[in-house]
């Protein structure tokens, strides 16, 4: 299926089924999410033929002949971006993407399937998660994001994965970020991996990671998770806590993958168990009331962060979250350790024992 400027709508409605679930889509005379024309302004396109353009709504005219039949995104955000597809009289279609202090101008041949549509809206997206989540943390860096003593630890190693699946024992990483932090972010990187195998659409949804991505800008498991492992290990052994959001799936999983590809593991490096420090499940044993899903505590916690799903956006939302949490539950998990038997490292500072206990549901 091409796109056709005459009848754009089953080029459109295949385009929204070939997106990830959450992408947010208005089309003219459409009434496939209606309850976006109002939030779906576009104030500030990217490219010269669109430069004089401030505010408009899908349908509207940007150049002559051209009108949006396509926005994707939220802009009401410091950080947002906005994505969207132009018809016109020339034989291309086009696509621009607008997103805080970037601006990129794409055009794609009409000839492009909504598969490829969907492919380039999904890369150019994360490039800009990737953008806004780096001048986050560098504005942590700079500034302190939380008060000095927040952990009761030296500072924190956060790891985050993205998958093809749901089980730890079968599912393949895609992609990978680790964010060294004490009050401040000292250090961070990301890694997109090939898993060598076809990404699940269910997985797509999710992390909108797909297999084309992987194939053109993955590294090899065996390269991304030898440089992964032994960098979490020398920070462990440097002082750093390993922080996991969710730790009964990330990291068996990972453990998983080393054993796949002929690795030591973790714990094999360190040449002990691994200590985990778990924002999930402190929040659960600390009784907090409301959804103990990273997205939901990162609406609450991390807010100018929206990029859910993507590692390093993972990472900065869960050390966001831990400092919350810390701050507001402490002598609540205290008092609750206080009741049970701690089978934890006894040479930790005990409050450090109170977190490292409370992740592993004593």
């Amino acid at each position: 299926m091409f796109f056709d400027s005459s009848d754009p709508e089953p080029f459109l409605n295949a385009l929204i089924k070939a997106l990830p679930y959450g992408w947010n889509g208005s089309t003219t005379g459409s009434k496939l999410t209606a309850s976006y024309q109002e939030k779906l302004r576009q104030r500030e396109l990217a490219g010269d033929a669109l430069a004089w353009a401030k505010s408009l709504r899908p349908g509207e005219a940007t150049a002559p002949g051209e009108r949006i039949l396509l926005s994707l995104g939220d802009i009401d955000v410091r950080y947002g971006a906005v994505i969207g597809l132009l018809s016109g009289p020339s034989d291309r279609s086009s696509l621009f993407i607008s997103a805080h202090q970037r601006k990129e101008f794409l055009r794609l041949p009409r000839t492009s399937t909504p598969g490829e549509v969907a492919h380039t809206l999904c890369r150019l997206a994360r490039a800009a998660d990737r953008c806004a989540v780096e001048e986050l943390l560098q504005e942590a860096a700079a500034e302190g994001s939380h008060p000095i003593g927040w952990f009761p630890g030296k500072r924190i190693v956060v790891l985050d994965l993205e998958t093809t699946g749901r089980h730890p024992d079968t599912a393949r990483i895609v992609e990978a970020a680790w964010l060294l932090a004490d009050h401040r972010a000292l250090a961070w990187d990301s890694v997109l991996i090939n898993p060598g195998v076809p990404i699940p659409g269910d997985a797509y949804n999710v992390h909108s990671i797909d297999d084309m991505m992987v194939r053109n800008d993955g590294v090899s498991p065996l390269e991304a998770l030898d440089v992964l492992t032994h960098t979490l290990a020398k920070q462990i052994t440097n002082g750093a806590t390993l922080v996991i959001f969710n730790r009964t799936y990330d990291l068996p999983l990972l453990d998983a993958e080393c054993r796949r590809h002929g690795l030591p593991t973790l714990a094999d490096r360190l040449g002990r168990p691994v200590q985990v420090v778990d924002p999930m499940r402190i929040s659960q044993q600390a009784r907090r009331t409301g959804s103990h899903a990273l997205a939901d505590l990162a609406v609450l916690y991390s807010p100018g962060n929206l990029a859910a799903h993507s590692a390093l956006g993972d990472c900065l939302a869960t050390w966001d979250v831990l400092a919350a949490l810390c701050r507001s539950y402490g002598k609540t998990i205290v008092h609750l350790l206080s009741q049970r038997q701690e089978n934890v490292r006894r040479d930790e500072p005990l409050a450090l024992r109170h977190l490292v206990a409370c992740s592993s549901g004593w």
